[in-house]
């Protein structure tokens, strides 16, 4: 027969029991909570961060359209039958700066039907109101962004963008409109551009040797700022046998020749093998200038299919081109190439030669060490020519120093970046 003491013995064992077990299931359940709060605290940071990455998406998708040259349709694809590209659509660039649209939002949504079933961002670029990208499934929840443009009022020629993406929501995700959505993210950033020709020429005609002119070829330049100089040579800078310069002024004092800058220039890269001239003007090499995005690149076979593939390329939007074996150009019928407010820029490595009648709203860039050739018929360029060596003309044309040409030139064609410094999220 058990006594009184072993009996109060079990009892404090089996008391002392429950509160181990008691403290173990605290325990347990403790443990329990804190993996539900850090699974709950990974799937949001998850979410977040999936919504600032389809914000970051967008930015980089507006950096990548602004630089992007062909014109486009609803849908943000090149089309042939549209008459503007993006930046012109919504940044809208002058001689002066940008008029961004600030009531638009194109954008993109992630269809997963897409692309045979692999998935594919479907864009819209409206011209008001806010993109509605067409999906495969209408209606389906998806990560989508789009993005809006703002004044920045201290600087006309930069632009604040801002995107704002969100994780699966029905409707397309914009700012001030995210309700429904896992989560999401906003991004801002103030984009300006970088000049195409950060050293614009100052003279109608540049030559980095001697520049000769006969027939009956005309230069023009009565822009203030550049002092009306005509011809600016690194050699002898003949003089044209029509030359119209600013008011009392007289043309040998328009004509700038044995130019130490642009001989020294010459004379050390006399085959103009390492484009040393090219990059004093644009800041940058003949091959980044061939490789950017916004040039075409266009092999010539013959004069007559150098037109004819510049026209082509031209009526698709294309505004800045690169002629790796030399630009030749033989049309009676005459083309009709940029407008003041949206010049072109004719870049070649070889020589440029002309013959028949063109009109040229622009900048014509020859690098190369032969003389260059306007011949016969009435050539025209409205903005600057420069060579790399030497250059003649014999026929009927004209070369104006356009300004409005040349302050537009960098807006149209210039490289769009994100200004250091400027880049927010929340």
């Amino acid at each position: 027969m058990k006594t009184w003491s072993a009996r109060q013995r079990g009892m404090s064992t089996l008391f002392i029991a429950a509160i181990l077990l008691f403290i173990m299931s605290v325990g347990v359940l403790y443990a329990n909570r804190n993996i539900i709060f850090e699974q709950r605290t990974s799937a949001n940071q998850m979410k977040q961060t999936s919504a600032m990455e389809v914000a970051e998406a967008g930015l980089q998708w507006t950096i990548g359209m602004l630089n992007h040259p062909n014109d486009i349709d609803t849908a943000c694809k090149d089309s042939t039958t549209s008459a503007a590209s993006f930046r012109k659509s919504y940044f809208q660039p002058s001689s002066t700066g940008f008029t961004p649209l600030t009531n638009v939002k194109p954008g993109c949504a992630w269809d997963p039907s897409a692309n045979s079933g692999a998935g594919a961002w479907t864009c819209g670029c409206p011209t008001t109101g806010v993109a509605a990208p067409t999906l495969s499934t209408s209606g389906a929840a998806v990560q989508s962004f789009t993005v809006s443009f703002a004044v920045v009022a201290s600087d006309p020629t930069a632009v604040q963008v801002t995107s704002t993406g969100c994780t699966p929501q029905t409707a397309m995700c914009a700012a001030g409109a995210t309700s429904g959505a896992d989560a999401s993210a906003t991004i801002t950033a103030i984009l300006k551009v970088s000049p195409l020709l950060p050293g614009e020429p100052a003279a109608a005609v540049t030559c980095g040797t001697d520049c000769n002119f006969s027939g009956s070829f005309n230069v023009v330049n009565t822009d203030v700022l550049t002092h009306g100089v005509l011809v600016n040579a690194g050699g002898t800078a003949g003089t044209p046998p029509g030359a119209t310069t600013l008011p009392g002024q007289p043309v040998q004092n328009a004509l700038l020749g044995s130019d130490s800058s642009l001989s020294s220039l010459a004379s050390s890269d006399p085959t103009c093998s390492n484009s040393k001239m090219f990059q004093s003007f644009f800041g940058t090499t003949l091959q980044e200038y061939q490789n950017a995005p916004s040039t075409d690149s266009i092999t010539c076979s013959s004069a007559s299919d150098c037109g004819s593939q510049m026209q082509s390329a031209y009526d698709n939007g294309w505004r800045s081109f690169y002629f790796p074996s030399g630009f030749q150009y033989n049309n009676s019928s005459g083309g009709n190439f940029g407008t003041p407010s949206d010049p072109v820029t004719i870049v070649t490595s070889g020589s440029v030669t002309i013959n028949g009648n063109i009109n040229i709203y622009g900048v014509v860039f020859s690098n190369d060490a032969n003389l260059n050739d306007l011949g016969t018929g009435n050539s025209t360029i409205d903005g600057a020519l420069v060579t790399c060596a030497g250059f003649k003309s014999n026929g009927n044309g004209s070369v104006t120093y356009d300004p409005a040409v040349m302050n537009s030139l960098n807006k149209a064609s210039g490289t769009i970046v994100p200004v250091p410094g400027s880049w927010h999220d929340w």
